[in-house]
C-alpha cells in the first residue's frame, strides 16, 4: 500500500483553515481518496501536515483492519510519500520535542507507526506528488499535462 499526501495551508481564503489531500493505492490502484478542510486553523504548515499525515495514517490503518476481516492481508510497511521534508524528518527522528499539545500527540501517533514499521515516510517533490490534486487548483496547462500523466501512469 502507498499513501501521497498534500496539503494547502491556509488555503481557504476566507476560514484559513488547511486544506487536507491524499490517495491510498493499493498494487498500484487508487483505492481511496480524500480531500478536506481541516477542522481548526492551524498557524504553522508544519502542524497542519502533521494533522494531514496523521488523517492518512488512520485511514490506511483502518483500511488495512478491513481487508483483513475477508482474508486480504497487507503486509506492512505502508510507504507514505509528502513534500514537507521537515516533517518527513521528524517523524522518523524519537527525541524531537513539540510544545504545542495537539501536535505533540499527533507526532507521537505517527512516530509510534514509523516504530512499529506499520508505516514509511519518505519524500516526493510537490511536483511529482499525485495528491496535489487533491488540495491546488489544476489551471493552467502545465498541472494539467502533469495530472493526466500522472493517471495514465497508474492505468498501465
Amino acid at each position: 500500500m502507498r499513501k501521497f499526501v498534500d496539503l494547502d495551508h491556509a488555503g481557504d481564503t476566507e476560514t484559513r483553515r488547511s486544506l487536507t489531500g491524499f490517495l491510498l493505492l493499493l498494487m498500484s490502484a487508487l483505492i481511496y481518496w480524500f480531500s478536506k478542510k481541516q477542522t481548526s486553523v492551524k498557524t504553522s504548515s508544519f502542524e497542519s501536515e502533521f494533522v494531514a499525515m496523521k488523517q492518512c495514517c488512520k485511514h490506511a490503518r483502518g483500511l488495512r483492519y478491513k481487508l483483513i476481516i475477508p482474508g486480504i492481508h497487507i503486509d506492512p510497511p505502508t510507504y507514505m510519500f509528502g513534500d514537507n521534508q521537515l516533517v518527513l524528518a521528524n517523524n522518523s527522528h524519537p527525541h524531537s520535542v513539540l510544545k504545542k499539545k495537539s501536535a505533540s500527540i499527533v507526532y507521537h501517533f505517527l512516530r509510534e507507526g514509523v516504530a512499529k514499521d506499520e508505516w514509511r515516510t519518505t519524500y516526493l517533490n510537490s511536483h511529482l506528488n499525485p495528491s496535489e490534486m487533491m488540495t491546488k487548483s489544476l489551471l493552467g496547462e502545465e498541472k494539467l499535462t502533469l495530472f493526466i500523466s500522472h493517471c495514465l501512469h497508474y492505468l498501465d
